[in-house]
């Protein structure tokens, strides 16, 4: 009976735990002077760690454009669990099908904001790391969280969309945005790496109903990544 339960409790334990390699799970329906320890050794650790991702930009937010880019970031694990990270990406823009049918029907320019360069600074957390068993190979991935801010440089035409009498034109919009992101990175080996990562960009700005009044606006990307670490 004693073996068939340590072996329940093996089954039970899930691939995915917390980055700390000792990690204490308490069960309820053990006597309460048991503790289960689960010891997973890192095949990839993090600890004093350096990186650098190449990453291709596919725009999610503007509904009037297609939008990709690249990024270039760099970043420093001081902890296991813990980096800073800067980052630096370049956008480029068309318009789409939607806005050459809209433009056509209503003989007007649709409202559109472009983001063309961002420069950023993150705090990153690391608590999880796992692996997949799949078409009998092992694949490691951990996955993190980011919390940043940074300088933001844009495009817009509020200005002509507001006022017909302006001819149709883009100006320069700059922002300081509260950055949010989640990054899953998969191992190819100890040095190379791929990553799948959604940014989201907060930051205030006017819109076509309320131009003079700023409010809260977003922009998110898929970012996927190739990168190296040392």
């Amino acid at each position: 009976m004693k073996n068939f339960l340590h072996l329940l409790i093996l089954v039970m334990i899930p691939n995915w735990i917390q980055a700390g390699e000792n990690d204490l799970y308490d069960f309820l329906w053990l006597d309460p002077d048991k503790s289960v320890y689960v010891l997973q050794n890192k095949i990839y650790p993090k600890n004093k760690s350096l990186y650098l991702d190449f990453g291709y930009i596919n725009g999610l937010s503007n509904a009037f454009q297609d939008t990709t880019g690249a990024q270039l970031k760099v970043g420093y694990y001081f902890k296991e669990e813990w980096a800073v990270e800067l980052s630096h990406s370049s956008y480029s823009h068309s318009n789409n099908s939607t806005y050459e049918s809209l433009k056509v029907i209503n003989g007007a320019e649709p409202f559109s904001r472009k983001m063309k360069k961002l420069t950023s600074a993150f705090i990153i957390w690391s608590p999880f790391y796992g692996k997949i068993n799949t078409f009998n190979k092992i694949f490691y991935f951990d996955w993190s969280f980011g919390l940043g801010t940074g300088d933001m440089q844009a495009e817009s035409n509020l200005e002509s969309v507001t006022n017909p009498a302006l001819p149709s034109s883009f100006k320069g919009e700059s922002y300081n945005p509260l950055l949010l992101k989640s990054n899953i990175k998969f191992h190819i080996n100890r040095r190379l790496h791929l990553g799948v990562e959604f940014h989201n960009a907060n930051f205030q700005a006017g819109s076509p109903k309320t131009p003079s009044k700023k409010k809260w606006r977003q922009m998110n990307d898929l970012v996927f990544s190739l990168g190296v670490s040392f």
